[in-house]
């Protein structure tokens, strides 16, 4: 029922169409006896005509002007030239007539035999070159296109129409474009611009509108090839503003001014996707597709649109979407026609199956798109390419013999260069096609190897937090133990010392006695290091301190041991204030220089260095004594690890006390180390931030 209404109301139109041009058919056969009437009588018929083309069908038009034409009796070489222009428009817009398009041009240029007819309408006679010089690049012939432009615009210039030579900068600037060749695109296009600026209002709305806001638009569709989204917009908006400005100048055109703003909104939404911001371009792509049902809306504008909101719904991972939005685009008529829209769906559609997971169908989706891409790739690199600004300087400066000599020898190597970069971009579709399966397959290795690892990781988590949980009670067990052990060895010592409270001892009762007092002390100190290993260290009670003081504290402390050892300590520092725990950094100091002296041997030098760098202090201990062996040095920091050894005059150590001062200056956010070699020395640093 629909489809029945449809029909109806498309004759209903059609005969409106009709209707209106029979009156105006029979005005023209009242009123033929004024140059003005009759131009505005063949006005009128290319305006409803060129309006309604789409609706009644390009056939029917050409069949339709056809028969108002004849109605002429008297047709002068003015009506011709309109005549065949407007049938040349008529059928560029059918691709079926292609061949009398073609026809319409070659009738038109023969229109201007001589020298004088062209001079009395320069104008005509430039569309009809501009027109030729179309076809023939359509037909890939560069070199003849490109002579018709330039004659166009020479002989333009010479009569000063510096208007209309703005066809021509625009016809080298859309060349240029679809070389690549951005920068040059867009400087015609600017030159485009000044030209039109050159224009007198005379109501011409090609060149006073669809050329002035396409330039523009053009210079931002440049500038986004480019990747500069911002200077896109920027001109953009320029085309926008002169759209607003202008419009109202051209009442009967409103269609076809809405229908430019719906592009520009298009060209917008790219600009938006290509910075980042899905959000506006989504707007207003939706925006672009929710236009006015009764603008002539273009399925080239349609498809483009659908093609960048289905990339932003990928982008924005929104698959289901983008699947609904790419099966719209397959539906539209002639979507599959073109090989790269095909090639770009292919892609889409595997850029989808991966989202949804679907990854080998993505793959097998996203191979065959290569292999589309890289034959399409191949034979358009086949094809002649042209150099639009070397073909123009070329024709200016050298004879008409030589050039057709010079494009014979470049189409040879054109064609052999043609040939080496077809045979060197199969070998790297060939080398990217193993590279790619290649990594499918390492890809698949490394996902498992992963998982493995993903286990490992599991299994290694749950033994360190074993082990953190089996020292923390061990740390508990051994705090318990020393703890009652201070008491007994206390007694022990106390008892020592009331033996012989009444009596004077012998010799060897004296030196039992001290070697008892001497062992208890020792495992009091032992003791006391034990319970200060525990989490206590790294609570630290920070205050602004000299640290040479605390430095200089240490040397009187120990002075007397390097004395007995007849050792020299040699200590030179920078004052500098360090917030630290003034009795936990005095104990590490301590700690490292009663090191020093313990392994240095007799008669040996300690040199202290205390400085400052940058934002940082760093204490330098070292000493010339036994070194630290290869196989101890990993265990050095270790509490209660075998990096114990006595001294070089036989002092004992518990080899816990180097673990306590790594606790202690990490607590500080400093941190320690050293350098040694064995029978060299060593130096231990200590590093904490101001």
């Amino acid at each position: 029922m629909m489809d029945y209404f449809y029909q109806l109301t498309f004759l209903n139109k059609y005969n409106i169409i009709l209707a209106g041009l029979l009156l105006i058919l029979g005005f023209s056969g009242c009123k033929t006896s004024t140059k003005g009437d009759h131009e505005q009588v063949m006005d009128a018929w290319i305006d409803s005509l060129d309006r309604d083309s789409r609706k009644i069908g390009i056939k029917k038009c050409i069949v339709t002007f056809d028969s108002l034409m004849a109605t002429i009796d008297d047709q002068t070489l003015s009506d011709r030239m309109r005549y065949y222009k407007f049938m040349k428009v008529l059928s560029h817009r059918d691709s079926t007539l292609t061949e009398n398009a073609l026809s319409y041009t070659d009738s038109l240029l023969q229109l201007f035999p001589t020298a004088q007819i062209r001079q009395q309408f320069p104008a005509e006679y430039s569309k009809a070159l501009l027109l030729k010089g179309d076809d023939l690049l359509k037909q890939k012939r560069f070199y003849q296109a490109y002579r018709n432009y330039y004659h166009g615009k020479s002989f333009l210039t010479s009569l000063g129409e510096t208007c209309e030579c703005a066809r021509y900068s625009s016809r080298i600037a859309s060349i240029s474009f679809k070389e690549e060749n951005y920068y040059q695109a867009i400087e015609y296009w600017k030159h485009e611009l000044k030209e039109l600026a050159e224009c007198k209002q005379s109501g011409n709305f090609q060149l006073e509108f669809i050329e002035m806001q396409g330039s523009l638009r053009n210079i931002g569709i440049a500038h986004l090839y480019l990747n500069e989204p911002d200077i896109a917009l920027q001109y953009f908006q320029q085309a926008s503003d002169f759209i607003n400005k202008h419009s109202s100048e051209f009442p009967k055109e409103q269609n076809y001014i809405r229908f430019a703003r719906i592009v520009m909104v298009r060209n917008e939404a790219e600009a938006y996707f290509l910075k980042g911001d899905m959000e506006t371009a989504e707007k207003l792509i939706k925006k672009c597709l929710m236009h006015d049902p009764e603008i002539d809306w273009s399925l080239e504008v349609e498809q483009e649109s659908r093609q960048l909101l289905t990339r932003i719904f990928i982008k924005t991972k929104k698959f289901d979407k983008a699947a609904e939005e790419l099966t719209i685009l397959k539906k539209l008529p002639g979507a599959l026609n073109h090989p790269a829209n095909v090639i770009l769906y292919q892609k889409m559609e595997a850029s989808i199956l991966f989202g949804q997971g679907k990854f080998e169908d993505a793959g097998k989706m996203l191979i065959a798109g290569m292999e589309a891409d890289r034959v399409m790739k191949l034979k358009k690199n086949v094809e002649n390419r042209s150099d639009v600004g070397q073909l123009l300087q070329q024709i200016q400066n050298q004879h008409e013999e030589e050039l057709v000599e010079e494009q014979d020898t470049r189409k040879a190597l054109l064609l052999v260069f043609s040939i080496l970069l077809s045979v060197t971009l199969a070998v790297i579709a060939y080398l990217i096609w193993r590279i790619a399966r290649k990594s499918l397959n390492n890809l698949r290795a490394v996902t498992d190897l992963n998982k493995v690892i993903t286990q490992s990781n599991i299994v290694l988590q749950d033994t360190v937090n074993a082990l953190e949980q089996a020292e923390i009670e061990n740390e508990h067990v051994l705090k318990i133990v020393a703890h009652d052990l201070r008491n007994p060895i206390a007694a022990i010592t106390s008892a020592s010392q009331l033996v012989f409270w009444d009596e004077k001892p012998t010799e060897e009762q004296t030196e039992l006695i001290t070697s008892i007092q001497q062992s208890a002390g020792k495992a009091n100190t032992l003791i006391s290091q034990i319970l200060q290993s525990s989490s206590d260290r790294k609570r630290v009670a920070k205050s602004e301190v000299a640290l040479q003081e605390i430095v200089q504290s240490c040397i009187d402390m120990l002075s007397h041991k390097a004395i007995e050892k007849q050792q020299r300590l040699d200590y030179h520092y920078e004052q500098v204030m360090v917030p630290v725990d003034r009795e936990k950094i005095w104990r590490v100091f301590c700690n490292l220089l009663s090191n020093a002296i313990k392994f240095s041997q007799k008669g040996g030098t300690i040199r202290i260095n205390l400085k400052k760098q940058d934002e940082k202090v760093l204490l330098t201990i070292e000493d010339n004594g036994i070194g630290i062996p290869e196989s101890l040095k990993d265990e050095v920091f270790l509490p209660l690890g075998s990096a114990n050894r006595s001294g070089t005059a036989g002092e004992q150590s518990y080899g816990i006390g180097l673990s306590i001062c790594k606790q202690i200056v990490e607590a500080h956010d400093g941190r320690i180390w050293f350098e040694s070699g064995k029978e060299r020395g060593t130096t231990f640093f200590v590093e904490l931030p101001i």
